[in-house]
């Protein structure tokens, strides 16, 4: 199954770090999205469970390594063609990461061309920053850093 033009909804995770004040983010370097800033993430692989996808994919764009506390956000996140048509159909599982675990050095990996910290009202105002990152934005002013713990979240079964 292809990312452009999917037959069904591809599952992905985005790795939400803030640390005094600041929100890390990447330049994207490949579409959807390419050369807006986002948040760290991608397609969770087959097998791996929520918190294990956002680490591996904070890991690779940005050289930081850290902690996830939990589901911070969900979004469904469809982008039509001029016709209409869905071009890219993400579900996006956002983890929060604790910023006090945080280790690592930062440099840009994987798809992300580069990786920056950003201050809240920088990544709220600038035309650069991804209108989804600034939804997530909007969501913590409104409602703060509620989060569902990721105990219990994945659930595994043997046929």
């Amino acid at each position: 199954m292809g990312r452009v033009y999917p037959e069904y909804s591809i599952a992905a995770v985005g790795a939400v770090l803030i640390s005094n004040s600041r929100i890390l983010l990447v330049e994207r370097a490949y579409p959807p999205g390419a050369g807006k800033w986002s948040i760290p993430g991608g397609v969770i692989e087959p097998g791996e469970r929520l918190g294990e996808a956002a680490k591996r994919e904070l890991r690779e764009e940005t050289g930081l390594e850290a902690e996830p506390l939990g589901v911070l956000w969900v979004l469904n996140n469809i982008v039509r063609d001029e016709s209409g048509r869905v071009k890219y159909h993400y579900v996006i599982v956002d983890v929060l990461f604790d910023s006090n675990s945080l280790r690592g050095e930062l440099k840009p990996g994987g798809d992300a061309r580069a990786v920056s910290w950003f201050t809240l009202e920088e990544a709220m105002n600038s035309p650069r920053v991804s209108r989804t990152v600034k939804r997530l934005l909007w969501r913590i002013k409104k409602y703060g850093f509620t989060y569902l713990p990721l105990e219990g979240v994945d659930h595994e079964t043997v046929s």
